[in-house]
């Protein structure tokens, strides 16, 4: 089993539009396109029985681009949008907003689990992780004792999924058992890569970050 968390390329226009397939536009010509091109070019010869993407367009671009050569459908993960901005601020003098955007900054992080900026750290855990875990369960990977129980035909199932920084940190900390915390543990840059493989223990397999070396060793 493994599972390949990429996160989209640089973006282009509105930032919260879901658009109808094929997407133009959500990356930008200069930087994202050409992200989103060189990742389909390292992944060429990695196989990818399910692909999920977020809604969002720079995300499912991204993945039209990485698996445009291959024949597996790219399945949206509704859910899976990214940290979500209290959009009745928008209406906010830019002063008032200014100043709040300063208090939020200034506070220690335990201070910062939900503030009226938008969605808090929980908020996202419970939108993002049980539908995730319910889609996993569709195709044979059941959750289960702080791993997951796959079905005979799911063992060796590799699958890819294409969403935003702040989501994907989630996912990959819940996976790993990392505490919550409001600031994130993990980073991920434009098409930034997550791969995780599963290592069975007494039926149950267990999620590993694969931390590859910064070379090529001829040994």
């Amino acid at each position: 089993m493994k599972l390949t968390l990429i996160r989209h390329g640089h973006m282009a226009g509105d930032p919260f539009i879901c658009p109808e397939r094929p997407v133009k536009g959500c990356l930008s010509e200069e930087h994202g396109i050409l992200q989103a091109k060189a990742t389909a070019e390292a992944l060429r010869n990695e196989n990818f029985d399910y692909a999920f993407s977020s809604p969002y367009g720079r995300a499912l671009q991204t993945a039209e681009i990485v698996m445009a050569e291959r024949e597996t459908d790219i399945r949206i993960l509704p859910y899976l949008y990214e940290w979500m901005p209290n959009r009745a601020l928008e209406q906010v003098p830019s002063t008032v907003l200014e100043e709040m955007q300063r208090q939020a900054g200034d506070a220690y992080a335990e201070d910062t689990w939900k503030t009226e900026m938008g969605e808090g750290y929980y908020d996202m855990c419970a939108r993002i992780i049980p539908p995730f875990l319910k889609d996993m369960s569709a195709i044979g990977l059941h959750s289960r004792m702080g791993g997951f129980v796959p079905e005979e035909h799911a063992k060796e199932l590799s699958v890819v999924v294409f969403g935003h920084g702040g989501s994907l940190g989630i996912l990959v900390s819940f996976l790993l058992g990392v505490r919550p915390f409001p600031v994130g543990s993990f980073t991920f840059e434009h098409t930034g890569a997550a791969v995780l493989h599963f290592t069975e223990r007494k039926g149950i397999y267990y999620p590993q970050l694969v931390i590859r070396a910064l070379h090529r060793s001829s040994s």
